[in-house]
């Protein structure tokens, strides 16, 4: 039955894996129970209609690489610098409301930020970000964007529109750094397992919104990066509840698989590559202050075909590591799923020619009573086009968290853990990357 479900053209099938033992809150509430009240299309066995056009993996991902969706989900944003703990800078983008075309030419920009913002984007001014706390009681929605992406992606639009739109919800991005027309200001990237950007904006948020209840969401790298954020933190985590969406688990596998096809290789392999290599071109003024990493720039960055290749010469070297598979490695998030103590749903399609389905951690899912998998028949990577051409995980996925926050959050109940077996504690606690990189700058 389940075959014969999976090969109904043009329909996905949803396919649940739960942890053994069930989480519940204020002993009334679990996950699964609050996606059968406000989300049944996450339902076990839900099927729902696909676009016809889009109908394998493959056309699903290039749509979304493709369109733009520029006459859709038209969000502003004013931008923060956040200052990280090991002197960069990233960006965050909170989604504001439309000002008028009668709006004065903005009159300021960071001394550190150069590079020009996109259309429906300005930057707190240093009054503004005085006040910005002065709101401090809608929960706010956090995005981490996938690679080389940023708060102006359409997925990420769509989803901060509908949040903001129709729920009493707030949201704002945080950029990797390089992204989404930042400049980066000390010789460092970022990469799936470098969380402390993350933690440095989520202390800045509560310091800014010491009442407010924080939410998490992760695409692609991003989920990567949330996912092991997520372990580190445990029971400390200020995010109430999460979801992950097309993560690659599994970095090594996932280099492999996406190189496995000349498909992937030439088409995907190569517009990560060279949306990072441009990055680096585009901050090589900067990044070639560190002297071991501008030697390799001159003899390797116009060699690069692929995002291993990338990884490995540049990625890697920069955090420290030897190559990049030894990051890869390291920073495979399904080491920290066992540590995570967030409420958190995993969202993933079967047919990702992207990352694959091959190391979904269902077994630590199983065992940790926090996390729930949602697997999807078809989607493509963080695609998921409906009949209408629309994002099928969009809508229930803000119900869930609309409904985990006035139900769970806003009442005040707390998880049962006594009632379950949490995951033993593993030597993958606490890791993170505190360095760079051994060499002074």
């Amino acid at each position: 039955m389940d075959t014969l479900l999976h090969n109904l053209p043009f329909y996905s099938h949803v396919r649940q894996t739960r942890p053994l033992e069930s989480l519940k809150f204020g002993g009334k509430l679990d996950l699964i129970e609050l996606i059968n009240r406000f989300s049944p299309e996450f339902n076990d066995g839900a099927l729902s209609l696909f676009h016809p056009l889009y109908f394998n993996g493959h056309l699903q991902t290039v749509c979304a690489a493709v369109k733009t969706f520029e006459d859709v989900d038209q969000v502003y944003y004013k931008r923060m610098v956040v200052n990280c703990s090991d002197g960069g800078e990233a960006t965050a983008d909170f989604r504001v409301s439309p000002w008028g075309s009668d709006l004065p030419e903005p009159d300021y920009v960071p001394p550190n930020q150069t590079k020009q913002l996109l259309p429906r984007y300005r930057y707190f001014s240093p009054d503004e970000l005085k006040n910005l706390g002065a709101a401090d009681s809608k929960p706010l929605l956090i995005v981490l964007h996938g690679l080389t992406g940023g708060s102006h992606e359409a997925y990420v639009r769509s989803l901060v529109n509908r949040i903001t739109s129709e729920y009493e919800f707030e949201a704002c991005v945080l950029n990797s750094r390089g992204c989404s027309q930042s400049s980066i200001t000390t010789p460092q990237l970022y990469n799936g397992a470098w969380t402390d950007d993350t933690r440095d904006f989520v202390k800045k948020l509560r310091e800014l919104f010491p009442h407010r209840k924080f939410y998490l969401v992760g695409f692609s790298l991003g989920a990567s990066i949330a996912a092991n954020y997520l372990g580190q933190e445990g029971e400390d985590s200020q995010i109430e509840c999460a979801a992950i969406l097309g993560n690659p688990w599994d970095l090594c596998n996932a280099s492999y698989y996406m190189n496995r096809t000349l498909l992937g290789r030439q088409l995907y392999g190569t517009h990560f590559s060279q949306s990072l290599v441009k990055m680096v071109k585009d901050n090589l003024d900067v990044l070639k202050r560190d002297p071991y990493m501008a030697k390799l720039y001159a003899e390797k960055l116009e060699t690069v075909k692929t995002v291993e290749e990338f990884d490995n010469w540049f990625t890697s070297r920069m955090f420290g590591f030897n190559s990049s598979y030894e990051y890869y490695r390291y920073g495979t998030s399904s080491n920290r799923v066992p540590q995570i103590r967030t409420p958190m749903l995993v969202i993933s399609a079967t047919d990702d020619p992207i990352v694959g389905q091959e190391s979904l951690p269902k077994r630590e899912i199983e065992g940790n009573p926090f996390t729930l998998l949602i697997e999807t028949s078809k989607g493509g990577h963080i695609a998921w086009f409906d009949s209408k051409g629309e994002r099928w995980h969009q809508d229930p996925l803000c119900r869930f968290f609309n409904a985990f926050h006035n139900e769970i959050c806003a009442k005040g109940l707390k998880a049962d853990t006594h009632s379950v077996t949490l995951p033993h504690r593993n030597k993958f606690v606490g890791d993170r990357l505190v360095n760079a990189t051994v060499r002074d700058y």
